[in-house]
């Protein structure tokens, strides 16, 4: 609180004398980025060395953290940097980074609740500096800035000043390697933007963003030396220096300086804007209907009929009509979505951030019932024979009655949080973690049957892949397994009765991102690069079909495939939606979307699918079908 009583005395100042004279500005701040607290032993120590050694520098008036301030994002990581921090005596302004939300157990919640928001407007001696958070939120994919920061960044821009000097600072480098990148320049140049900082690449480095002066600064990790360090950052009148400093040791000569001066862009330059040329390439491939959120949309949405249910990260659920998308009800959690809903003939079931498991009306949207599991939930329920079966951040798996939202049992002691979807069969329900570890269940009694663990550590586990029981016959006789891949780049599948491994492979190279056919016999796996492979697993082996190259370099994203008799649907992470031909013989067409992640595909009757995107973006597109 003290920190931000203090912006708001030195902003009510800083209003009334932006328009002095440059020449008289002299001030000097601390820039820290890429902290990772919990990644390495020393990490901590070179955090509350930097503190110390900014306390006793009377010349820093402030600090600056451009975001990875944890490994994990974690909420014990968010206590830890909360009880570290308290240390400053001095003003410190903070924001995430893309490791402080995608691997967020608590959904992304300790950032705002401990530091009040994900975003800074500080104003010092008439300049103002400008903050906003990154992502993508609980999913891996390209930089990008969420949909709520984008508004918020507009919104302040225009409140300030047209002469007012702005210093922006995001955790990602403003470049095409930003899914959103364009949006933020453009906002930028509205008004008098002198420099943009950043982090994320750990090194000291000076760029263009397109004609405005950008800097990356080093990471606050020692690695290889005996000490971290930082940068110090010093305006004196029209120049902004930049000093690395070795905590406690040394502050090394400038290695960069900054004239500031008012924007001049070259007239014979046109930079580049991502567009929509790709879908004149398909006309027959059209989008019947659209509509774009006000915030980021994380989670996959579900369809029944003619109702298409989707959550957005501000926690509300939107009921839309398949045919024309209009919004049927809508209801409001308490935090931000990011599980997917399920939806039943009477009732609708999703999970908050806000530590409710919700039963929802189906027509009105009114709530039925909820249930408190008391701490953040990201993980997707699965409902089956009355019963809801899901997981959650809290190292419990839940059954409840789907009429009342009574407790059947509690699983414990599951290591990792979940946000997937479980796979069941008759007697077990399956869920992968983010803590390397696959389970089964006993679906009346809630004990464990059997685990595994890729024993490769938390990057490398079963998180996100929603896993899946299919048929397969061996011999005469037929069986069912259990597949799921892991981003350990494995996919595998086990025998549900013991977890005997009946194969695993990694030659597909895929991530997190499977589908199938409809008779369930082939298996698609999206690589993460540019490839798309076939498997034929109908006889309980991984057996190799075909592989189709794709027109990218690289795909990430988590979000499952869709697949027709004809056709698969190749959800990207720049907003284009590719459809191959079920015998491997390439692209049959592609349409764009947006220009940011595609994170839903759903069929939505006979050459119709429901696609969303990251940056909020809803759409019905209608397709030819042979």
């Amino acid at each position: 609180m003290k920190r931000i009583l203090s912006a708001i005395c030195v902003i009510a100042l800083s209003v009334l004398s932006y328009g002095q004279d440059s020449n008289q500005r002299a001030f000097t701040f601390a820039w820290l980025s890429d902290v990772h607290l919990n990644s390495f032993a020393y990490a901590e120590d070179d955090l509350r060395q930097s503190i110390e050694d900014i306390n006793a520098n009377p010349d820093v008036d402030f600090t600056i953290l451009s975001g990875d301030v944890t490994e994990f994002g974690d909420t014990k990581e968010f206590y830890l940097l909360q009880d570290i921090l308290k240390d400053f005596r001095k003003p410190y302004f903070l924001i995430p980074g893309n490791h402080d939300v995608n691997w967020s157990e608590n959904g992304c919640t300790m950032f705002d609740k401990i530091f009040q928001a994900s975003h800074f407007c500080y104003d010092w001696q008439g300049v103002r500096f400008i903050g906003c958070g990154a992502g993508p939120s609980l999913r891996m994919g390209p930089p990008h800035i969420p949909r709520e920061e984008i508004l918020w960044l507009d919104s302040i821009v225009r409140a300030t000043p047209a002469k007012q000097p702005i210093i922006f600072i995001n955790h990602f480098p403003l470049n095409q390697d930003l899914s959103n990148w364009y949006e933020v320049i453009d906002i930028l140049k509205t008004r008098n933007i002198q420099a943009i900082l950043g982090g994320h690449l750990h090194v000291n480095h000076a760029y263009d963003a397109e004609g405005i002066p950008a800097v990356l600064g080093r990471s606050s990790l020692r690695r290889e030396d005996p000490i971290g360090g930082y940068n110090l950052v010093t305006l004196r009148g029209n120049t902004l220096e930049f000093q690395e400093r070795i905590i406690k040791t040394k502050t090394h000569p400038a290695w960069h300086t900054i004239l500031l001066a008012p924007l001049q862009e070259k007239r014979d330059t046109t930079y580049y804007r991502p567009d929509f040329t790709i879908n004149d390439e398909y006309p027959s491939v059209r989008e019947s209907w659209k509509l774009k959120d006000v915030t980021d949309i994380a989670s996959q949405g579900s369809i029944d009929a003619d109702l298409y249910v989707y959550t957005n990260t501000a926690g509300v659920v939107h009921a839309l009509n398949v045919a024309d998308g209009k919004t049927l009800w809508t209801y409001t959690t308490e935090n931000k979505i990011f599980s997917a809903p399920f939806i039943t003939p009477r009732l609708v079931i999703i999970s908050s951030c806000d530590g409710f498991i919700y039963a929802l009306d189906r027509k009105q949207g009114t709530v039925h019932w909820k249930y408190n599991t008391d701490y953040p939930i990201v993980a997707c329920p699965l409902v089956s024979e009355g019963t809801v079966y899901i997981g959650s951040s809290n190292g419990k798996f839940y059954s409840l009655t789907l009429a009342d939202g009574t407790l059947n049992w509690t699983c414990d002691g599951l290591h990792g949080y979940i946000e997937s979807r479980p796979a069941i069969d008759k007697e077990r329900v399956y869920i992968g973690t983010w803590g390397a570890m696959f389970y089964a269940i006993d679906r009346k009694s809630g004990k464990r049957v059997w685990e595994f663990d890729t024993k490769r550590g938390r990057y490398f586990s079963p998180g996100a892949c929603w896993p899946v029981v299919l048929p397969y016959t061996q011999q005469g006789k037929k069986n069912e397994q259990v597949i799921v891949l892991s981003s350990d780049y494995f996919v595998r599948s086990f025998r549900p009765e013991t977890g005997e491994i009946l194969w695993a492979s990694d030659k597909a190279k895929g991530r997190e991102s499977l589908g199938f056919s409809p008779d369930g016999k082939t298996m698609y796996v999206k690589g993460i690069k540019n490839t798309i492979t076939a498997v034929d697993i109908s006889q309980g082996t991984y057996n190799n079909l075909w592989n189709t190259l794709m027109p990218y370099e690289g795909n990430f994203i988590p979000t499952r495939m869709e697949a027709t008799g004809q056709l698969i649907f190749v959800p990207t992470e720049f907003g284009v939606l590719h459809a191959i031909r079920t015998d491997g013989r390439g692209i049959a067409w592609s349409h764009k979307i947006s220009h940011s992640a595609i994170t839903s595909l759903k069929s939505a009757g006979k050459g119709k699918l429901i696609v969303m995107t990251m940056d909020g973006t809803v759409t019905c597109l209608e397709y030819p079908v042979n």
